[in-house]
């Protein structure tokens, strides 16, 4: 048995599905590639283990892969740069927009948890939340989406949200534009359903 040619390369993150092992990077090679991450392949920032729901669109990354069946298979992850380091000053109870990840609602009311960088855990309180498409569910929400909650502090771990924008499948501009480079409509519509095909087989 061959084993395919190991591929090292840098990019940026551009896309992830909600379980965070399958991303679309934007390699500077150029083309986007599709990349499996293992639950068993760490996450590296700074020579420690990173945690991997702390990951975020336009994070810089160093990938060493395998060629598979379904896109490339990551055998090391390591972050190069974080693209938004005022993240994790979110934890501050003078910031009133915080970033992170939805991970689960109290029984059927509108409070639910959210993940923070570096593991911290705050409640929301959504019964007042709006986004951009009017009021916001707690029930619609779903757990590992990526939300930005704005509100103000009830408490030292409780968040009173005003707005909250779930941008699970949002990703950098920089990273559309491009992407869609050069292309046909019919030819970005194409790619974009296929990516999010690939995205979405893990989290079904």
């Amino acid at each position: 048995m061959i084993l395919a040619a190991m591929i090292s390369f840098d990019g940026t993150v551009c896309r992830m599905n909600r379980s965070i092992d399958r991303l679309i990077i934007r390699s500077d090679n150029g083309p986007r590639v599709k990349v499996n991450v293992d639950d068993q392949i760490p996450l590296v920032y700074r020579a420690h283990d990173y945690d991997r729901e702390d990951l975020r669109p336009g994070d810089r990354v160093h990938i060493e892969a395998r060629r598979g069946a379904d896109g490339l298979e990551a055998k090391s992850v390591n972050l190069t740069m974080r693209v938004d380091e005022a993240l994790v000053d979110s934890i501050f109870r003078s910031h009133r927009t915080v970033t992170g990840r939805f991970a689960v609602r109290e029984g059927k009311s509108e409070m639910f948890s959210l993940h923070l960088p570096n593991r911290r855990y705050i409640r929301v309180d959504a019964k007042s939340a709006y986004g951009p498409n009017g009021r916001v569910r707690v029930g619609s929400l779903k757990s590992g989406d990526l939300v930005e909650v704005r509100g103000a502090w009830q408490s030292k771990e409780l968040l009173q949200a005003s707005s909250i924008t779930v941008m699970t499948n949002e990703e950098p501009s920089f990273c559309t534009t491009a992407a869609r480079r050069g292309e046909m409509e019919g030819e970005t519509l194409a790619r974009e359903a296929e990516e999010q095909k690939f995205l979405d087989k893990s989290d079904d």
